[in-house]
């Protein structure tokens, strides 16, 4: 009889685990896909176990008694219907192995069947499960469970191209082709120099939403808008995805987002793609990269010091004593620090500077602009703060001596669903980001200009080196915005999906459904939709290939 107790006991912390893990994975992909737009996946979990408190800090802006609540509820619910339901089952008694065998293999058959979803030619995959239009929609109806195990179990995106749609590199090469079509000799000089001092600033999920002159909302950005009349604007750029680290390769290499994979995690390949820091440093630029948080993740730090950037500065850099949020040192105070180092840097120089505090939590000491009464509000409010000390920096930079042969770039990482709580990541609006000029060196005649041509935030690269008459040629994916013969059309990716901007038509096509999930015009020539999806199809598989090649 201890025997029988012991076995019983058994099932029963294996059933207490299943359904911790069952619950504890359904309501945390609640927060997860209120964030991020899409389900709990493996990317998910490898940004968990690389920076647990990032993670952490970027859940406390979601609700969290609900899913807390949920799990415990979930779990008492399920082990007390589990112990009404079987108190009078026990293991089975071995001494009859026959039967037994029998049964378990019976079981097996029809979990197997279920599981493949039949013995058809294709096995159960999330596409037999989508039904509808709307993203959320088909996501809702996708196993959760299901499909974070399909994550791990599934080939490796280290192996396959998921984009398998064109059978040669040649079939690719025509269908985008269009793209990258331009009159070389139309390139516009819009620098006075071409060896000014660089200042990039990379904001935050600065999303367009926040900025009036990108219809946005008047009064959360009014010091970007004072910047903007005295500078150059690109009105229509969009980030090649929706994540910082994508973000990042996309600003500094020119290299378009790859769905499922981030280059930047895998530091053999991310060794290998160009980057605007070493063209700079070949030209004899000093170059040097901040940022409030820790350097270390996603490989921030491997991938600058690899890259032509001689000095990194972040939080391991400041004392106790400096003012810090959740995920490390507030903005305003290294940009202080930068107008003090920049007293001594050799020039000309680049510096980068990636914003840290409109991340969620969305923490903030002192005042909220707009209160914080609720995640909208809290996101405006750090977006005003940014708004602000980047302003506060360039106008100490004024009375600096390096000022007047200094040009600065402001640029979003990506977008975000708030403040406006619309845009899911198959709508071009989420994707939608600021591009600014700003700075002495540049000519007069092009100061307050908006330029509302098509574009992408992998487009700075080539736009920025031509500025500096330097070679380009390493940065295929990029193109030169101030070119009016570039081409007009932008591409933008999410982990399942990716779509295309153009003047007439936006597409996006849901890789896991194989269908279109958004279409700006529905009324659109469906022979012209087609085409435009082949190129983005053509696009994204090649980029893939060349991630791969890395």
């Amino acid at each position: 009889m201890p025997n029988v107790k012991l076995k019983r006991k058994v099932l029963d912390v294996y059933t207490l685990v299943a359904l911790l893990v069952y619950f504890g994975v359904s309501f945390i992909n609640i927060n997860i896909y209120r964030e991020w737009g899409d389900k709990i996946s493996k990317r998910a979990v490898d940004a968990f176990w690389a920076s647990p408190s990032g993670a952490v800090a970027s859940a406390e802006s979601t609700p969290i008694f609900v899913p807390i609540a949920g799990i415990i509820l979930g779990i008492v619910l399920g082990y007390y219907l589990y112990r009404y339901l079987f108190k009078s089952v026990w293991f089975f008694n071995i001494k009859k192995p026959l039967p037994n065998l029998m049964k378990f293999v019976v079981g097996v058959f029809i979990l197997f069947t279920f599981i493949r979803g039949g013995y058809g030619r294709a096995p159960l995959n999330p596409s037999k499960a989508y039904f509808s239009e709307k993203t959320f929609y088909n996501h809702a109806a996708v196993n959760t469970q299901w499909s974070l195990l399909r994550d791990y179990f599934t080939r490796s995106t280290l192996l396959r191209n998921p984009y398998p749609f064109y059978s040669d590199d040649a079939a690719i090469a025509s269908a985008i082709k269009p793209v990258f079509e331009h009159n070389p000799d139309s390139a516009v000089q819009v620098l006075t120099t071409t060896r000014p001092n660089i200042v990039l600033i990379m904001m935050e999920s600065f999303v367009g939403d926040l900025v009036a002159s990108l219809g946005g909302e008047k009064g959360i950005t009014p010091n970007l808008e004072k910047l903007i009349h005295e500078g150059i604007l690109f009105d229509h750029i969009y980030a090649a995805s929706d994540r910082s680290d994508k973000g990042m390769i996309g600003i500094l290499s020119g290299f378009p987002a790859q769905g499922p994979e981030s280059i930047i995690k895998y530091i053999p390949k991310h060794e290998n793609i160009p980057a605007i820091g070493e063209e700079l440093d070949s030209l004899g630029y000093s170059n040097s990269f901040y940022h409030g948080g820790q350097s270390e993740f996603y490989n921030f730090k491997s991938y600058m010091l690899t890259h032509g950037i001689d000095r990194v500065v972040d939080q391991a850099n400041f004392g106790l004593h400096e003012e810090r949020a959740s995920w490390g040192v507030y903005d305003h105070v290294i940009f202080n620090q930068m107008i003090k180092d920049f007293r001594r840097e050799q020039q000309p120089f680049f510096s980068t500077m990636f914003t840290l505090i409109n991340h969620e939590p969305f923490d903030l000491k002192g005042k909220y602009k707009f209160g914080n009464d609720s995640n909208p509000n809290k996101f405006k409010s750090t977006a005003y703060y940014t708004d602000s000390v980047i302003f506060d920096f360039i106008e100490k930079a004024k009375q600096e001596q390096w000022y007047k042969n200094t040009l600065f770039v402001l640029i979003a990482d990506h977008g975000h669903r708030l403040p406006t709580e619309k845009w899911d990541l198959s709508h071009p609006n989420r994707f939608h980001i600021p591009l600014v000029f700003f700075g002495d060196v540049i000519k007069k005649e092009y100061r307050g200009k908006v330029i509302s041509r098509i574009g992408n935030q992998t487009d700075l690269a080539t736009t920025l080196l031509q500025q500096l008459g330097a070679n380009t040629e390493r940065y295929p994916w990029s193109r030169d915005l101030f070119n009016p013969t570039t081409t007009e059309v932008a591409f933008y990716n999410s982990k399942d999906a990716f779509g295309i901007i153009t003047s007439e038509q936006t597409l996006s096509f849901d890789n896991i459904g194989k269908s279109i999930n958004y279409q700006a015009d529905p009324s659109f020539s469906k022979v012209k939709s087609d085409s435009l999806l082949n190129i983005a199809k053509a696009y994204y598989q090649g980029v893939y290939k060349q991630f791969l090649a890395y």
